[in-house]
């Protein structure tokens, strides 16, 4: 069955064991430029304590206080394997919309304290996976796939594994060295990335791997199409061509697993 994730903000009701309910707050302990769009925000606990292990693909949901004495609620995936006291989120800044990846962008700096609810979410890497694993995902849609990719070498360094990621350049991609890095000490893990927009200083076989976009024949040419779990994750034009296409190729609706924030009519309607 395709797993989709609606962003319904929630007001902090969700425990979990060893967690916490309702807002808690966080330290941010560092914030890494990952690309010319996206920062990484590296949050602690502000009392010191412990936090649970999340599912790789979850998300926290923030508010923030903007100047103009309103709140936004934002979810954001967490896009860490887990790690003992912290949680790492890497966020787009967008030029449009009420101020939430602005404000991060903007204004939070390190040492700030913001508040986050448990982490929680019905898209995530399967604990025990028994088929080999495509992570495809479109420009900031990496974050929850950065998370699994590194849950897979930490805990499941046999399954075969392939990352697939669409960036409009070199300028935008995110967090390319890591998931390479990952990739060259763990042989089953596969890393190919296509550049849509690729600048006159990206080099294709250096930067990036293709151009254009990534299709479904180059899919079923180069991974276990119809023997993996699919999980997909990126904008809405990004998820409607992939789940069409998955479907018309024929891979089986239940290795299919997408992310998508707003309702999930308006992603398969069209």
């Amino acid at each position: 069955m395709l797993k989709a994730r609606e962003a319904v903000l929630r007001d902090g009701i969700e425990a979990l064991d060893g967690g916490w309910t309702g807002w808690r707050k966080f330290t941010v302990a560092d914030k890494v430029r990952e690309s010319g769009v996206i920062t990484s925000f590296i949050l602690r606990p502000a009392d010191g304590g412990a936090v649970p292990r999340h599912k790789p693909g979850q998300y926290l949901t923030f508010r923030f206080p903007l100047a103009d004495g309103t709140e936004v609620k934002r979810n954001y995936s967490i896009s860490c394997a887990p790690q003992a006291g912290q949680y790492r989120i890497s966020v787009k800044r967008e030029a449009n919309g009420n101020g939430g990846s602005r404000h991060l962008h903007d204004h939070v700096q390190v040492g700030d304290v913001i508040e986050a609810t448990p982490p929680a979410g019905d898209f995530f890497l399967d604990e025990a996976p028994t088929r080999p694993v495509i992570l495809l995902s479109g420009g900031v849609g990496l974050t929850p796939m950065v998370s699994m990719v590194e849950e897979i070498a930490a805990r499941h360094p046999g399954l075969e594994t392939h990352y697939i990621h669409g960036a409009l350049n070199g300028t935008t991609h995110a967090m390319d060295a890591h998931v390479r890095d990952l990739a060259a000490r763990h042989a089953n893990i596969r890393v190919a990335t296509f550049y849509s927009d690729p600048h006159p200083q990206d080099r294709l076989g250096v930067t990036h791997d293709g151009e254009g976009f990534i299709n479904i024949d180059w899919l079923r040419e180069n991974t276990p199409l119809h023997q993996a779990d699919v999980y997909l994750c990126g904008p809405k034009p990004f998820l409607r061509t992939y789940l069409s296409g998955l479907a018309l190729a024929g891979v089986p609706a239940d290795h299919v697993h997408y992310e998508f924030f707003g309702p999930a009519d308006d992603l398969i309607a069209a």
